[in-house]
């Protein structure tokens, strides 16, 4: 990451992309982080470690527990996974993929609670829940997004024109997901969908910053600013650095964008100025 600074600095300079900088990062000390989620009422962060490939059930993985300063609380605060990927939080329980189940993590006491096995799937993704309360996993290797349903995962929508879903973030009457090369506008109700954003990639990681923007990330090394009605602003592109950003994550209070840097081991935050 030490070219990070360097980087950033050259790209305002010469005007290309909007002006952010770098809050924070931690040391290159976490295991292949796939996912970053911010949890309010703990005041932290948790990261999920793939430690290892994306789709290998080796028992490897973990999640990591962060200060909202990018300090390591617990390293390895639970353990048992094979390759953890987005994260979701609700009433106090924070909900993981894990390649073909959904596993469920009390928050409070860091262990699990629950093991929720999808046979049919091969590469459970990004993680979000509704407003009404339904918790939504894609499936990268299926075109899938997938309901809990009680101790199951159930189809909610299944389209092969999607090509490999990804990102997943839920607004009050609508679900955003990352498809190949734009993200899909799913209403939650009929289940109809349209094309929210033409993108040059797959989205991997979604996030709203609460005020009519969104931010999403390409998993090599891009991430983007839009505001509907607008063009997306690039905001960084450590391509050539081979710095990935995978499943970003965001903090309302601070307006941090935190990116996981997957193969480089770190979460690095980031403001626009």
């Amino acid at each position: 990451m030490k070219h990070l600074t360097l980087l950033i600095f050259i790209m305002l300079y010469h005007g290309v992309f909007s002006q952010v900088s770098v809050s924070w990062e931690t040391k290159a000390e976490l295991e292949v982080p796939e996912s970053v989620k911010y949890y309010a009422e703990g005041n932290c962060l948790f990261v999920s470690n793939i430690a290892g490939k994306p789709s290998e059930k080796d028992g490897n993985g973990f999640i990591s527990k962060l200060s909202t300063e990018g300090q390591v609380i617990e390293l390895k605060w639970l353990e048992g996974l094979d390759a953890p990927k987005g994260m979701a939080i609700k009433d106090g329980i924070l909900y993981v993929s894990n390649i073909n189940e959904l596993v469920l993590i009390d928050i409070a006491s860091a262990k699990i609670i629950k093991r929720v096995l999808q046979p049919q799937a091969n590469f459970l993704n990004d993680v979000t829940i509704t407003h009404s309360g339904d918790v939504l996993v894609s499936d990268s290797g299926t075109s899938t997004v997938f309901v809990l349903n009680n101790d199951q995962l159930d189809v909610w929508l299944k389209n092969d024109d999607f090509g490999r879903v990804n990102g997943l973030f839920a607004e009050e009457d609508y679900v955003l997901l990352g498809a190949a090369t734009s993200i899909v506008k799913i209403d939650v109700a009929t289940k109809k969908y349209s094309v929210f954003l033409e993108t040059s990639g797959q989205p991997d990681g979604i996030e709203a910053d609460g005020e009519g923007g969104y931010y999403y990330s390409f998993w090599r090394g891009e991430l983007f600013y839009f505001i509907p009605g607008q063009e997306p602003q690039q905001l960084l592109n450590t391509v050539d650095d081979k710095v990935q950003s995978a499943d970003i994550g965001y903090i309302p209070e601070t307006k941090e964008v935190l990116v996981p840097t997957f193969l480089s081991n770190q979460v690095v935050a980031y403001t626009m100025d």
